[in-house]
């Protein structure tokens, strides 16, 4: 009777622990393991002929925007309460040898003495479980800006990939944190591989050497965006808008356009969608009043300015 006694209480204990041990304002720590759910094959990319024999080296920045490098989620509880998702380990080695071994697969030789490099910077690397009555949604982001330049500080091509996950599962699962992660750093890195700008300049380059690549982080890439759909397609984003022009800069592409005998209507539309990077000085006015250009088509260049 008393071994049934002790067993009872065991049992309770376990129970117990199971049940209410792991509060919901807790952290979570999860491993950062690759570990996707996607079937072999299923994602994919193809290289273009001549790529799998030009090799280049990898470069990864962690530059994500976090109060601790550790930090990858946030979960709900089972009222109002929230808990962190942590990992354990060091970014950028677990993305260099993800991105490795997946590059690898699809036909890239790498070598880290190549003038020709890929800088890949990760901005995002994130999970968030939702708790619900009966289990719990896990969502996985990852976004990696990457830049194809040479040692010289030359750039090539660059863009910005997105992949994601999602999977339902059991509350506070760190397994399922790192599935929808692995299904969503794949995704972003076939991506990154299938751009066919990249591939383009990949082939293209002739890249010098040098030291610049090593010395100093390049700015976030502003090109434009691809990602993954669930269907397999690769969606690319709009470019973004060209960066403002100064009056003068303008100017120029005015008389251009009007060395083609174009219409004032065709020459305001086109003002109309341009964007200054400063208001006109006095002598921008006189240089655009000497140069001929039509009264409407200045005035809609003034409305423009900052």
């Amino acid at each position: 009777m008393r071994t049934i006694g002790r067993f009872a209480a065991s049992l309770a204990a376990v129970l117990a622990l199971g049940s209410g041990a792991v509060r919901a304002g807790d952290d979570l720590i999860i491993a950062l393991k690759f570990i996707p759910t996607s079937k072999p094959g299923q994602v994919r990319a193809e290289l273009k002929d001549g790529l799998s024999g030009k090799a280049i080296a990898l470069l990864i920045d962690d530059a994500r925007a976090v109060k601790t490098k550790d930090i990858v989620g946030e979960g709900t509880g089972r009222g109002d309460d929230t808990f962190r998702i942590r990992s354990a380990g060091y970014m950028p080695s677990y993305l260099k040898s993800v991105l490795t071994d997946r590059f690898s697969a699809w036909g890239v030789l790498f070598d880290d003495s190549s003038d020709l490099v890929l800088r890949v910077r990760a901005t995002r690397y994130y999970v968030r479980e939702t708790h619900q009555a009966f289990n719990s949604v896990f969502q996985g982001e990852v976004q990696l800006p990457w830049t194809l330049m040479d040692r010289a500080g030359h750039v090539f091509a660059q863009g910005t990939a997105l992949g994601t996950g999602t999977t339902k599962g059991m509350w506070r699962n760190p397994v399922n944190c790192e599935e929808v992660l692995g299904d969503a750093l794949e995704r972003a890195t076939a991506t990154i591989l299938s751009d066919a700008t990249l591939q383009d300049a990949w082939l293209a380059a002739k890249p010098e050497h040098g030291n610049a690549v090593l010395v100093a982080a390049t700015p976030m890439p502003k090109g434009r965006v691809t990602m993954l759909t669930a269907d397999g397609r690769y969606v690319p984003a709009p470019r973004p808008p060209a960066p403002p022009k100064s009056p003068s800069q303008l100017l120029g592409e005015v008389n251009k356009l009007r060395r083609q005998q174009l219409g004032t209507d065709v020459l305001v539309a086109y003002v109309a969608k341009q964007q200054l990077s400063s208001a006109f000085t006095a002598d921008d006015l006189v240089a655009w009043k000497k140069a001929g250009v039509p009264d409407p088509v200045m005035k809609e260049a003034v409305k423009r300015a900052p």
